[in-house]
């Protein structure tokens, strides 16, 4: 705009230029100010007297001087419009960040640069902080999962030309929900904001310790260190879960579970580590929590077995092929009559052949096959003996398809599309489930109240059997087979026997026995007072066909035991 002004005095032109909004300097070739507008002023934190009797060194640290020096001779050489963005340090010491537009004009016949210059610090740290946020977890300040796949993704890139040795660990907390539950949710926080300082300090600063979400972490180890092995720092993490957490509500204790995969010259992508670490953590969970472990090549292989099992049950049970039911009877210890079935599932899979519910009833759970395979169970077993009414069905129910919203109006269904009479169904239920879910109690109390029976399967096993039995309208208790069955050697499982057949009779809820295979535990399980019993001794599992002939050879005794008592003597 110079180029076409005539103005008789600089005055003139502080004037024109004041009204600008931006801050505007003109420079001559020698680099020193001879024009500022206000705003310049006021953006530089002096007076334009002060600023016109300094030069650029006197205002400004020597390296911001030289990038400003640097581009003005640029403009002066080329006399092409140049934009730049640079730091100043202002009268106060603050960094500002701005844009600035160079271009060279002539003004009474000597060359000069005029500058422009558009402040965009607040813009660049609103953008520096949305950036920080996309990469960092907000609660702990730990890298997020999407930086430490950056880093990873960096680490990999560079392993063909610089291998150098790695691992990835995947962290998760153990018995954390507990900690929300009992706390709230703000102590979760603290927990996690506690434990995310501990790992973070027992890392190296070439290495990225993350948080995935909730209490999930992971830490990414790069490079080799005399002295420092992931297995040291796995070990390092479990003592430093173990410690007490100091919250306000009180002290809380947790332990960590940990995956390890190791690398020394990685041929596999990002996605597989991050599979093979969740892996080595699944299995140190699998193996009681509070421990790590390490992927190797057998948990590789046992981990595509699961996978394998996972995708052919998602295809048996939308075929409806290979899933059959077995029914392990139940007997009435006085006459030894028959009074229920138990309904077993099996699976004849294609190429692993016969599995038993150990087998993969497991990956169902994980899977969330468990709620769909459950149904099935149930409408296949009520279809069977639907036409044997003498007869009582006992059905297990897991945890997924208890803590499902869906529950009872799912069983209601089945019940209603099969015919099948409530009052001879049993639902068998575990007292670890019924800890677990807060809503199983009128969950349970709402099928009860439709006529179906409530079993307590493996009593004995969980923390608060009596209280469970207060809470809950139970019609029956199952005594765990692991009690029967050491029994006859261990005095401690002879009491727990005695005192759960004692409980009963008190309470008023018949006790059955499972896993009776000797003469001697049959005479014992009688002389204490079960009602039922169950196990290899009696019967082994039969299939439906089997079943249905047992019910009938049973049902034509009965008539012929009737008939002689009925003939004349």
């Amino acid at each position: 705009m110079f180029q076409s002004l005539e103005a008789d005095s600089i005055e003139d032109l502080n004037r024109i230029i004041d009204v600008i909004p931006n801050p505007v300097i003109v420079k001559n070739r020698d680099h020193r100010i001879v024009l500022l507008n206000e705003s310049a002023c006021r953006f530089f934190g002096h007076s334009r007297e002060v600023v016109l009797a300094f030069t650029d060194y006197d205002l400004f640290p020597d390296a911001e001087v030289a990038v400003f020096h640097a581009a003005d001779d640029r403009v002066f050489a080329t006399g092409e419009l140049d934009e730049i963005e640079e730091r100043i340090t202002d009268a106060r010491g603050r960094t500002r960040t701005v844009v600035t537009r160079k271009q060279r004009v002539r003004i009474r016949g000597e060359d000069h640069v005029v500058a422009v210059i558009t402040d965009v610090t607040a813009y660049r740290e609103a953008e520096a902080r949305s950036r920080y946020l996309a990469f960092h977890d907000a609660l702990t300040g730990l890298p997020n999962r999407t930086l430490l796949n950056e880093r990873l993704d960096q680490i990999l890139l560079r392993a063909p030309r610089r291998p150098e040795p790695g691992a990835l660990i995947y962290i998760d907390l153990d018995r954390f929900k507990e900690v929300n539950d009992t706390y709230g949710h703000q102590a979760g926080d603290e927990l996690v904001r506690q434990f995310a300082q501990r790992i973070g300090g027992l890392v190296r600063a070439s290495d990225t310790a993350a948080r995935l979400g909730g209490d999930e972490f992971a830490i990414l180890l790069h490079g080799a260190d005399p002295g420092f092995s992931p297995a040291e720092v796995c070990r390092r993490i479990l003592l430093a879960a173990e410690r007490p957490f100091a919250l306000d509500e009180g002290q809380a204790y947790v332990s960590a579970s940990i995956g390890l995969v190791e690398w020394s010259e990685p041929v596999i992508g990002r996605t597989e580590l991050h599979q093979r670490a969740d892996m080595a953590l699944y299995q140190a969970k699998r193996d009681g929590r509070a421990c790590f472990r390490v992927f190797n090549a057998a948990l590789d292989a046992r981990m595509r077995r699961r996978r394998r099992l996972e995708v052919d049950l998602r295809a048996a049970l939308a075929a409806g092929t290979g899933l059959e039911l077995a029914y392990q009877p139940l007997f009435a210890t006085q006459g030894e009559q028959l009074v229920a079935f138990e309904a077993l599932v099996r699976w004849q899979h294609p190429e692993m052949g016969y599995l038993q519910p150990a087998d993969f009833l497991d990956v169902a759970e994980e899977s969330g096959l468990i709620v769909p395979l459950g149904e099935w169970v149930l409408e296949e077993a009520c279809t069977s003996l639907r036409a044997t009414p003498d007869i009582s069905l006992a059905v297990n129910l897991s945890p997924a398809e208890l803590g499902s919203e869906q529950c009872v109006p799912r069983i209601l269904a089945v019940l209603e599309r099969t015919g099948f009479d409530p009052a001879r169904l049993q639902l068998e239920v575990t007292e670890h489930t019924i800890l677990d879910l807060r809503l199983a109690v009128e969950r349970l109390r709402a099928l009860r109240d439709a006529g179906i029976k409530i079993v307590l399967d493996d009593f004995g096993t969980g923390y608060s059997s009596l209280s469970h039995l207060q809470r809950l309208a139970i019609d029956k208790v199952k005594i765990d087979r692991s009690f029967v069955q050491d029994f006859l050697n261990f005095d401690e499982s002879r009491a727990i026997v005695r005192a759960i057949a004692r409980l009963g009779r008190s309470l008023g809820v018949s006790v059955t026995a499972e896993g009776v295979e000797t003469e001697e535990q049959r005479t014992f399980l009688r002389r204490l007072g079960c009602e039922e019993l169950q196990g290899f001794l009696l019967s082994r599992p039969l299939s439906t066909s089997d079943a249905i002939a047992l019910l009938q050879c049973r049902s034509e005794q009965s008539a012929s035991i009737g008939g002689l008592s009925a003939a004349p003597s």
